[in-house]
């Protein structure tokens, strides 16, 4: 790869092993935390490695009815009512998405395939965020693993 696509993707890394430290401060089962959050890596790589191609014009149509209208300004409301609510959980997605955003210009920019950006995105983000929440769980317990005694 090139040399400046190393940055982005190290900085994609960097990004979900925080992630996945932080992973232990929400008060639900762990197994549930991970699950939850693998899905959320892999729809996100899914989203950035293959862009619906008709969605303005969906968006467009959709807007341009009253009742269309009227839905999206009533869910428009509730989502920064929400946004400003949880404003570290939206941060957090924000900056992930930023994150993977850039590590996949970088990727489109190299000339590989949407399968093969898909890959490389859904690796180094799920290895961050893995290596991430295996070293708090180390640094925490001081066990390697979860099923040592």
């Amino acid at each position: 790869m090139r040399k400046n696509s190393w940055l982005s993707l190290t900085l994609l890394f960097t990004t979900y092993f925080i992630f996945g430290w932080k992973l232990s401060e929400f008060d639900i089962p762990p197994h549930l935390t991970w699950f939850l959050a693998v899905g959320a890596i892999l729809v996100l790589a899914i989203a950035l490695s293959f862009p619906l191609k008709d969605t303005k014009r969906w968006i467009m149509r959709w807007i341009s009815s009253d009742v269309g209208a009227f839905i999206s300004i009533i869910l428009g409301a509730f989502l920064a009512v929400i946004v400003v609510t949880w404003m570290h959980l939206f941060v957090t997605g924000l900056v992930l998405t930023s994150a993977g955003a850039l590590a996949r210009l970088d990727i489109q920019i190299f000339g590989h395939q949407r399968w093969r950006t898909f890959v490389i995105l859904a690796a180094v983000s799920l290895t961050g965020a893995g290596l991430g929440g295996a070293i708090e769980f180390w640094s925490k317990t001081g066990r390697l693993g979860i099923f040592q005694g």
